[in-house]
């Protein structure tokens, strides 16, 4: 048998999920999605489910009272869709054979009646299909559907089931082309304020015509050529949030775009990127293979910069053969000039910077060397925050360890490097917040933090979250920071427990530590 869940469409509207219904206005409230199964539909009210001994029973006449005629397949569609909506939270049932077909069309038809039903004003919907709505056109005629509606938020996913040539492959001819390109019109990309678009091949035509007011756009898993990608860009002239996740575009990613202000790429692997824009305050970079020379960022207006890489693969994203996302090492080396003096293409990077939030091992005095230079190249940093990764760079783009010979090591004790710093801009007078997260207590870590303390004379405030593994003899030596004078009258230090003790038990700082013990 095959299980899989199907289809879903969660509608908003309001702050509340409003449930289609014809006829007079009644202002019914159910805080819950929606939920479209193809095959749920077939089974809650048709009856597809039938085991061979049932079929014998019913050929010899001999059914029984429960197994009487189907009276509930001629309701009105709305009403089945409130009936559907009702049902329990299935993640699927079990179905297969020639049913399937007539159990795609009529979900198809029933998800048409749940958009044309709703009335009252309808912020946002999501969709997720199977890849039969694409071939059928059902996907482009939704959107318009909801267009006409006034819906401005939208997110429209293509869901491939996890068991897919059990599924597909047992029809003949085949149940549809997998390599199927999907053709959007380009009102899509203009006519909606929130567009998110997840598990598509697709193209369009992009028109200068339509009216745009597209302010973010979302592209999860998608797959479309080089040129369409930058022709939508060009024309999208309102865009001021665009994400990348996984994303199939080209080996080069060139992002240029005079309106946009927020953008994110992650868990990608590409050979270039260049961010060009006068506006753009935020970038994210979420574990991404390249080469940190080949990331060309030319936006005078950055704020803030978050860089995490994760080691540990997550979801479906695969790293290629002999590559590993670029680490934060890398990345603060490259743009604070460390290992490239000259720095044309990132020089300004950390100009205006405001809020810089990274990955990076305390521990490791490579990494602790990077932070300094790249704080040294920080005019303008208020907050920083540090989720101290354990073990996080230990390769680096190429998959080659990181080893630490006696060049990456300071000529003195690495117990001395932050006493021996020259004064810095940005910690001196600068910098006002600093949070650390998985701080274990390690003396490097205690000696950054105790330079901060004793340094920073225009600093506010210092959380620190412990690791849950972190040893009470290392709990001790932070605390020992408040006994350190404070360049700061103003600073308030603030110490956490870990963060899983936190989730299970709660409690005080005080509490945890006696647990160490």
């Amino acid at each position: 048998m095959n299980f899989t869940k199907i289809s879903h469409i969660s509608c908003h509207s309001g702050g509340h999920h409003y449930l289609p219904h014809k006829g007079p206005k009644v202002n019914r409230r159910y805080n819950l999605n929606t939920f479209v199964s193809l095959f749920q539909v077939k089974l809650a009210l048709r009856g597809i489910k039938k085991n061979e001994e049932k079929n014998e029973r019913r050929k010899r006449g001999k059914l029984s009272v429960m197994e009487g005629p189907d009276l509930i397949s001629n309701l009105p569609d709305p009403l089945l869709a409130d009936i559907i909506s009702l049902l329990p939270d299935t993640e699927g049932v079990a179905s297969g054979g020639e049913e399937a077909f007539d159990a795609i069309t009529e979900a198809s038809m029933l998800i048409n009646s749940v958009i044309e039903a709703h009335f009252g004003p309808l912020k946002s919907c999501r969709i997720r299909h199977l890849p039969e709505s694409c071939v059928s056109g059902d996907v482009v005629r939704w959107m318009r559907k909801l267009l006409g509606k006034g819906v401005r938020e939208i997110s429209m996913e293509l869901e491939i089931p996890h068991n897919l040539n059990f599924y597909y492959l047992q029809f003949e001819p085949p149940f549809i082309d997998l390599t199927w390109i999907l053709d959007f019109p380009f009102e899509v990309f203009s006519s909606f304020k929130v567009l998110e678009l997840k598990g598509y091949h697709f193209g369009t035509l992009p028109s200068s015509d339509t009216p745009q007011i597209l302010k973010t756009l979302t592209l999860n898993k998608v797959t479309i050529s080089p040129g369409n990608f930058q022709d939508i860009l060009f024309h999208c002239s309102s865009l001021e949030n665009l994400t990348l996740e996984e994303c199939n575009l080209t080996s080069e990613i060139k992002i240029d775009n005079p309106s946009l202000k927020f953008f994110k790429i992650c868990r990608m692997f590409v050979t270039k990127v260049v961010v060009s824009g006068a506006r753009i305050e935020v970038i994210e970079v979420d574990t991404i293979t390249c080469d940190p020379k080949m990331m060309v960022f030319k936006t005078p207006k950055l704020q803030v910069l978050r860089f995490h890489h994760y080691l540990k693969n997550t979801g479906q994203y695969v790293y290629p053969i002999g590559s590993n996302p670029m680490t934060t090492k890398e990345i603060l080396e490259t743009f604070s000039g460390f290992t490239n003096p000259q720095g044309s293409n990132i020089a300004n990077i950390f100009e205006n910077l405001v809020t810089l939030c990274i990955n990076l091992d305390l521990k490791n005095v490579r990494n602790v060397i990077a932070l300094s230079f790249t704080l040294k190249s920080c005019h303008h940093l208020k907050n920083l925050e540090i989720n101290n990764q354990v073990n996080g760079d230990l390769t680096n783009h190429n998959g080659e360890v990181n080893d630490q010979n006696e060049d990456d090591c300071p000529p003195y004790p690495e117990l001395l490097f932050w006493q021996r710093r020259e004064p810095c801009e940005c910690i001196n007078h600068q910098l006002k917040t600093l949070y650390i997260r998985e701080f274990t207590g390690k003396e490097l870590e205690v000696e950054f933090v105790k330079h901060i303390i004793t340094n920073a004379g225009t600093m506010k405030r210092i959380f620190i979250w412990f690791a849950d593994d972190c040893l009470w003899v290392e709990v001790v030596a932070t605390l020992c920071l408040l006994s350190y004078p404070k360049a700061s009258a103003n600073l308030s230090i603030t110490l956490k427990p870990g963060v899983k003790y936190n989730e299970r038990v709660g409690g005080s700082f005080e509490k945890w530590v006696s647990t160490l013990r």
